[in-house]
């Protein structure tokens, strides 16, 4: 069997070790000159940042290990800082909850608990699927745990019974608050950390372990058309010439094929940016966050990431932020002077550096209009031709269930 994956992002570098394996032959387009899609790290002055995506956090345990993906970690996983105020929150259970509790949130223990039940029934029964699961099937078993708040509750009202609404969004993104608190479970993860070197070394592992397989990769390739005929799947048009397949996975955002998929989705572009900054010296951080600089540092002028304090590997002082630039070089107290680089990356450019239609992080909003049964399957109308992005089922982030997902049904299909 042939298997034709579109897209080198981490799903498609996954699905095609998973499926080589097993001896599948799969070939993999991805139209940039470089694997990884946002799992990028690129390196200027000789200094490595993590372009888009920097931190990993829900990616399962095993494929970080199968991969060998190395992650830094630090006794602080995030820290709030808000009216001068730091809560840092360990990954230690017992003292994150008592941090929280010190802070005056003492409904946040009972928060937790529940948040962390229903995220492990998310994990043990809505995680490694063949298709989404609906609401109301999630529902019915949160019911079951006396959990259903999580599915029925919009996300900020859900915050607003247990958290002081200062620390609202260290929880949800802005955009988020009329979503299903689900939400609020599918980001919650103690587990969040760096990756060695950058981002980019995701792709760089996964991508080694695939070859080693036998993967055939061919970048600068964008693949222009999807030939069908009878609602199966033919080929691929790459650079105008053809490549038939026996199976074809879309592993870069849905939207790309709208027009075969029958998706009718019209979307502003995304208004997030992130800067990628080069520093001469570690910049003052305030008093509150001492011991804590090391952590992903969740504050009220948006979220600050200093890897290089964990990270030696990115030989120089790199800060990478979603914040308000201004504002974070005034909290920071960085001059223009102290600054050797700034890389600015937005909504629009990533449609043009990563093929991203409308720039969306998550290819999908994380919005209930396409949550559960509402977000895309993984198999489509057509026979032999599948879906596998974070425009599927669970939804955005670096984890690679698609991939794992859409491998064990392409894989199923083989054996009967």
């Amino acid at each position: 069997m042939k298997v034709t994956i579109i897209g080198g992002g981490h799903n498609g570098l996954i699905l095609s070790a998973l499926l080589a394996e097993k001896g599948v032959k799969v070939t993999l387009f991805e139209a940039r000159d470089k694997l990884g899609g946002m799992t990028d790290t690129v390196e200027i002055k000789g200094v490595k940042i993590s372009r888009a995506s920097y931190v990993l956090g829900l990616m399962p345990e095993f494929l970080i290990k199968k991969f060998g993906i190395p992650i830094l970690k630090g006794a602080v996983f995030q820290t709030f800082y808000v009216n001068g105020k730091a809560i840092p929150f360990w990954r230690d259970k017992e003292k994150r909850v008592k941090e929280l509790v010190k802070a005056g949130e003492k409904k946040y223990p009972e928060f937790e608990e529940k948040l962390l039940k229903f995220k492990e029934l998310l994990n043990k029964k809505f995680t490694f699927v063949k298709s989404p699961p609906t609401r109301q099937e999630i529902r019915e078993e949160a019911e079951k745990e006396g959990l259903s708040e999580f599915i029925d509750t919009p996300a900020k009202k859900l915050l607003s019974e247990y958290i002081s609404e200062d620390y609202h969004y260290f929880f949800i993104y802005h955009g988020m608050e009329k979503s299903s608190a689900y939400v609020i479970a599918y980001y919650f993860s103690p587990d969040w950390a760096l990756v060695e070197g950058g981002m980019g070394t995701v792709a760089e592992r996964v991508a080694e372990y695939a070859e080693k397989l036998g993967v055939e990769f061919r970048v600068n390739s964008r693949v222009e058309d999807i030939i069908t005929r009878d609602d199966e799947v033919k080929a691929v048009l790459v650079n105008g010439k053809k490549y038939e397949a026996d199976v074809v996975v879309i592993a870069t955002s849905p939207l790309v094929f709208y027009n075969l998929l029958g998706i009718n989705v019209k979307l502003p572009v995304s208004r997030w940016r992130k800067y990628n900054i080069i520093l001469r010296n570690y910049p003052r951080i305030p008093k509150p966050l001492k011991g804590y600089e090391y952590s992903l540092l969740d504050t009220e002028v948006g979220e600050i990431l200093i890897p290089s304090y964990l990270d030696k590997t990115r030989n120089g002082i790199v800060l990478e932020t979603m914040g308000e630039l201004e504002n974070v070089k005034e909290l920071l107290g960085i001059k223009d002077e102290d600054i050797l680089y700034i890389d600015k990356i937005d909504g629009e450019v990533s449609q043009q550096l990563y093929n991203l239609p409308f720039g969306n992080l998550n290819h999908l909003p994380m919005t209930d209009d396409f949550l559960f049964e509402k977000r895309l399957p993984y198999i489509t109308k057509y026979k032999n031709l599948y879906l596998c992005s974070a425009g599927t089922y669970p939804g955005g982030q670096v984890t690679g269930i698609p991939a794992y997902n859409v491998a064990n049904l392409i894989l199923s299909s083989l054996s009967g």
